[in-house]
């Protein structure tokens, strides 16, 4: 006699695609965890299921894009304020910043050891950089919506220095160039937007 019984298959990703949306996180709350708790916020960023698409679009390109609105703060403040010049200030900003995201893979890539190299083009080191960007980017925002916190908002980017060293453990550098890597992408990461953001005001 034929056995009629069906396989009882378990559900997989591609057949519930909610539930592994759920599993991933978002990536703004994923953000805020890797700047409170540091160590354990990597850790579980390293074990979601978050692409660097899906951070840049829920977390990266939101908040250069809240950054870049609060430059027009300087309506409340400045008497003389020129909406030009502000709409300017502002796609600096934004633009400093998405172009940051590339062009530290590509510094980095270069200046890497050749034994490292394969780490940049990795997902995990996209996502390094674009939270590291993203921080930055968040720690802008205070300073432009209350001039007065500028001289305070100055050290904020120390953070951001400390939690990249937090979360490169879980790139898995080779050991005998983990620091000379280390110190690439941190002073690389915190360097590149302000510089091509100063090189915006001189240009345009």
């Amino acid at each position: 006699m034929k056995d009629t019984t069906k396989d009882i298959i378990p559900p997989t990703e591609e057949s519930n695609p909610q539930e592994s949306k759920a599993k991933s996180g978002s990536p703004i709350l994923m953000l805020m965890e890797i700047l409170v708790t540091g160590t354990a916020g990597w850790k579980r960023l390293r074990r979601s299921r978050l692409t660097p698409d899906q951070t840049a679009a829920g977390c990266l390109y939101p908040i250069l894009a809240l950054a870049s609105i609060c430059r027009f703060a300087d309506w409340f403040y400045l008497p003389d304020f020129i909406l030009s010049d502000t709409l300017i200030r502002a796609f600096s900003v934004f633009i400093s910043f998405f172009l940051s995201y590339f062009a530290v893979q590509v510094v980095c890539r270069w200046l890497f050891p050749f034994e490292a190299k394969a780490k940049t083009e990795t997902p995990y080191f996209k996502l390094v950089v674009q939270y590291a960007l993203a921080s930055l980017a968040l720690f802008l925002i205070p300073s432009e919506l209350v001039p007065v916190l500028e001289p305070l908002t100055v050290f904020l980017p120390i953070w951001t220095a400390f939690i990249i060293t937090k979360g490169i453990r879980f790139l898995r550098l080779p050991h005998s160039c983990e620091n000379r890597c280390m110190v690439t992408i941190v002073v690389t990461t915190i360097a590149m937007p302000y510089l091509i953001m100063w090189l915006c005001d001189k240009l345009i």
